[in-house]
């Protein structure tokens, strides 16, 4: 039987070319409505957390026994070590291997999501998303990588439990080395995701070694914060910081 939700470059989404482009979802402001002037994040309302919580299941539930590394990355990574919500948060992030990137493809779109770019980054007004297949999505010039939940004429679908996961792309040289932006390496421990309990289930979160190096390098006001809450959990090693 065929998948409906089965996505190739060659013929467009399942049932129209005309999706493969569509506009960007977000209207934005989070740090605006969300982040305080000192970085404080805005406390988690009752029904958030319940979206959240669901969010963090459903990602579990996606990649279970799917034999895909992946580790939920950025603040939400340091939320689920401290074992309770820091804040509000604006998306969820997962971190995972280009070299497994077509395995990713193969499975998200049995479970009615695609992968997704946005183009046009310099500004917002200009911004799409566009459906692309894994060889794409690892060399599309852009910063923002998706998993986006789809209809079966390939339509983004806003509401759903988990609607959007924003990738962040794991390269590395012919050693297999991991490497960052500017490619240099970086240490493999970092990579190695952290298997934690979540409500009955593994949850496997980034390395928090890893988090805290990108976060020094945003420097945002709440990547400070984050960082002082990520200190608490007592997660990282004196070796963690030496390296780092």
């Amino acid at each position: 039987m065929s998948n409906p939700f089965e996505f190739s470059p060659n013929t467009g989404n399942a049932d129209s070319q005309d999706n493969t482009v569509q506009p960007f979802p977000f209207r934005g402001g989070f740090e605006q409505k969300k982040i305080s002037d000192d970085g404080e994040r805005a406390p988690v309302t009752d029904e958030r957390r319940e979206k959240l919580n669901g969010m963090i299941r459903e990602t579990a539930k996606l990649f279970d026994n799917s034999n895909i590394t992946w580790a939920i990355d950025g603040g939400l990574s340091v939320s689920l070590l401290n074992g309770d919500f820091i804040g509000e948060h604006r998306d969820l992030d997962v971190a995972l291997e280009e070299s497994q990137l077509e395995r990713v493809q193969g499975l998200i779109e049995t479970k009615g999501f695609g992968l997704f770019v946005t183009l046009n980054t310099e500004r917002r007004e200009t911004m799409v998303m566009k459906r692309v297949d894994s060889k794409e999505f690892a060399t599309a010039d852009t910063y923002l990588f998706w998993i986006i939940t789809v209809d079966q004429a390939g339509l983004i679908q806003k509401d759903k439990p988990l609607s959007f996961i924003n990738v962040h792309i794991i390269r590395r040289n012919e050693k297999g080395q991991p490497l960052n932006e500017n490619g240099e390496v970086l240490p493999e421990t970092w990579f190695e995701p952290q298997a934690i309990r979540f409500q009955n289930q593994e949850i496997q979160v980034a390395h928090p070694a890893k988090t805290t190096y990108y976060k020094l390098l945003s420097l945002r006001n709440y990547d400070i914060k984050d960082l002082e809450n990520l200190a608490k959990t007592k997660t990282l090693t004196t070796e963690d910081m030496e390296t780092i």
